[in-house]
C-alpha cells in the first residue's frame, strides 16, 4: 500500500511539473507571438510611412511654391497623422515669421509675427533644433491659456533647414491617438527635411523667374519684359480696335543729383518714383524701368487724354516728395512724354515708343517738370 501511495505521489508530482511546464511554454509562446505582432505592426507602420513619403515626394516635387502649399494643406495632416499644422517662412533680415500655409480653421492667412514673440519657435530657429513638448501646459513656453482647438497637450516645433540656412519652421499639434512618440518624430523629421528641400528649390526658382523679368532696384518690370508686354498689348489693341497709350518718364537733372548727393540717394529717388508709379497703376496697366532714370507706363484701353491725366497725377505727387541728405531737404521733379497708338501710321511697338520718347524730349527742352503729348505727324512723321 505504501509503495502504491509513493507511486501515486510520484505520478502527481510529474503531472504538476508537466502542467507547470505547459503553462510556461504557453506563456513563452504568447510572448513570442506578442513580439512578432509588435514587429509586424512596426513593419506595417514603416511601410505605411514609406508609402506616404513616396506620395509626398511625387506631389510636391514641383517648381512653384503655391503648388506645394496647396498639397501640404490637403495632405500633410494625413501623412504625419496630426490634426493641425502651421508653416512659417523666416525673414532673417527683419527677424519675422510669415505664415505661408496652415489648416487651422480661424487663423489669419496674412499673419506675420516677430521672432521674439513666440519662445518655442524662437528657440527652435536660433538653436537650430526641434522642440517636442509632450505636455505643453507644463512647459516653459506655456503662457497660462490653452487653445480650445487642441484636444492633446503635445506640441512639436521643427525648423526648416537647408544645410546651415534656415528657411522657416513647422508647428504640429494634435493627433487621433492623442500622443506623439519618438518614432513619430523620426518620421516627421525625415518628411520635413524633404519639405525643406522642396520649398527651398521652389523659392529659388521663383526668385530666378522674378529676376529675369524684374528690375532689381525698383521691382518694376525690366526693359526686356516691358518689350514683351508692349508687343502683346500693341497686337491686342490693333486686333480689337481699342485704345493704347504709353507714358515715358525721366527724372530731371538726375546726373547732377547723383554728383551732389551720391548714388545711394539717387537709388532712393528711383525707388520712390517707382512706388508713385505703382500707386497710379490700375489692374491692367504695366510699369517698367526702361533704363537708368527713365520709366515707362503702358496703359491699355486708355486714350491719350486719360494717359495725360495719369502722368500728371504721378508728376505732381512725386514733386511733393521730400528727400533728406546730410540735414538738407530737397525735392525732385520728373518730365513725361505721352503717346497713343495711331493705327493708320504705327506699324509696330517701336513706333509708339518713338513718339513717346520724342514727346519726353520736348518736355525736357521746354523747361522740364511737365507732361507733353506727342503725335506721329509731329514727332515721327516728318
Amino acid at each position: 500500500m505504501w509503495i502504491r501511495l509513493i507511486i501515486l505521489v510520484g505520478l502527481g508530482e510529474n503531472e504538476m511539473k508537466k502542467a507547470e511546464f505547459e503553462k510556461k511554454a504557453k506563456e513563452e509562446s504568447q510572448r513570442v507571438m506578442d513580439l512578432l505582432k509588435r514587429q509586424n505592426q512596426m513593419l506595417g507602420q514603416s511601410l505605411v510611412n514609406l508609402d506616404h513619403f513616396l506620395f509626398l515626394n511625387k506631389n510636391i516635387s514641383k517648381l512653384h511654391f503655391d503648388d506645394i502649399r496647396k498639397i501640404l494643406v490637403e495632405k500633410l495632416p494625413f501623412i504625419l497623422s496630426i490634426r493641425y499644422f502651421t508653416l512659417f517662412l523666416y525673414d532673417s533680415n527683419k527677424r519675422m515669421l510669415n505664415l505661408a500655409c496652415h489648416n487651422h480653421p480661424h487663423l489669419d492667412t496674412d499673419m506675420s509675427i516677430s521672432l521674439e514673440k513666440y519662445g518655442a519657435m524662437r528657440d527652435a530657429l536660433l538653436q537650430r533644433r526641434y522642440i517636442l513638448e509632450t505636455d505643453f501646459t507644463r512647459s516653459k513656453y506655456f503662457k497660462g491659456k490653452k487653445n480650445p482647438l487642441f484636444r492633446n497637450d503635445f506640441f512639436v516645433c521643427v525648423p526648416l533647414m537647408i544645410e546651415n540656412e534656415i528657411i522657416g519652421i513647422i508647428n504640429l499639434n494634435d493627433s487621433e491617438k492623442g500622443t506623439f512618440s519618438m518614432e513619430d518624430l523620426d518620421f516627421v523629421l525625415t518628411v520635413i527635411e524633404f519639405i525643406s528641400l522642396s520649398i527651398s528649390n521652389a523659392l529659388l526658382h521663383e526668385k530666378t523667374e522674378t529676376l529675369s523679368v524684374t528690375d532689381g532696384l525698383t521691382q518694376l518690370n525690366n526693359h526686356r519684359q516691358m518689350q514683351i508686354i508692349l508687343k502683346s498689348e500693341f497686337i491686342r489693341s490693333k486686333r480689337y480696335n481699342s485704345p493704347l497709350s504709353m507714358v515715358m518718364m525721366d527724372v530731371d537733372h538726375f546726373k547732377k543729383i547723383n554728383d551732389t548727393y551720391g548714388h545711394q540717394i539717387g537709388d532712393e529717388i528711383l525707388v520712390a518714383l517707382a512706388a508713385a508709379i505703382t500707386r497710379a497703376c490700375r489692374s491692367n496697366d504695366s510699369a517698367a524701368r526702361y533704363g537708368g532714370e527713365e520709366f515707362v507706363l503702358i496703359l491699355p484701353e486708355t486714350a491719350i487724354a486719360d494717359a495725360n491725366r495719369i502722368a500728371e497725377r504721378i508728376r505732381k505727387e512725386f514733386s511733393r516728395h521730400e528727400f533728406l541728405e546730410n540735414g538738407e531737404r530737397f525735392k525732385v521733379t520728373i518730365s513725361c512724354g505721352v503717346a497713343e497708338l495711331e493705327r493708320e501710321n504705327m506699324t509696330g511697338p517701336a513706333d509708339l515708343v518713338q513718339v513717346a520718347d520724342k514727346a519726353l524730349y520736348q518736355a525736357k527742352q521746354s523747361g522740364r517738370n511737365r507732361t507733353v503729348d506727342g503725335t506721329w505727324s509731329e514727332y515721327a512723321g516728318n
